[in-house]
């Protein structure tokens, strides 16, 4: 009665998980979009530009997403996202500074987010601040505040 009792749990359980197994591909294929390296099939919360730099000897192409506020405080702010982030991580933060009247410049750093992915690149703070200053002359903002996150902690140029 015992071990009848045990292999019939078992064989339930069994079963289940077969069935659960057999289930899965049907729902997961439903919710995979294919993307490329670029990201060209995410939707990104804010309308994105490009900006071609030349770097090392190579043409990349920085995204970004460049907002106007309704009503202006004549200000700017640049928000610079981490490793492993991008642009689209200040969504909220954004929306937030748009509403009080910031102008919300969101850069997606080279090998990240929309952004070109570099085979071959010698990725340094100095390369990221002239990245980030090229775009910055590119939109003439000559003067802005900068909010960033993780390892750009520390940011020892001045993007003037």
């Amino acid at each position: 009665m015992v071990i009848n009792n045990y292999l019939k749990n078992h064989l339930s359980a069994s079963i289940y998980i077969v069935f659960l197994l057999l289930l899965l591909p049907r729902f997961s294929q439903s919710q995979v979009m294919p993307m490329d390296i670029d990201l060209r099939g995410l939707e990104y919360p804010f309308p994105v530009k490009y900006l071609r730099l030349d770097i090392q000897k190579q043409q990349y192409q920085m995204a970004y997403m460049d907002l106007e506020p309704t009503k202006s405080n004549g200000k700017a702010i640049v928000l610079l996202h981490g490793k492993n982030f991008s642009g689209a991580y200040w969504k909220q933060t954004a929306e937030a500074l748009l509403e009080a009247g910031y102008r919300v410049v969101m850069p997606d750093q080279i090998g990240f987010g929309k952004s070109s992915k570099p085979k071959w690149l010698q990725y340094s703070f100095q390369q990221l601040a002239t990245n980030a200053k090229t775009l910055l002359d590119t939109l003439e903002l000559r003067q802005s505040w900068y909010l960033v996150t993780l390892w750009v902690v520390w940011w020892p140029y001045d993007l003037r």
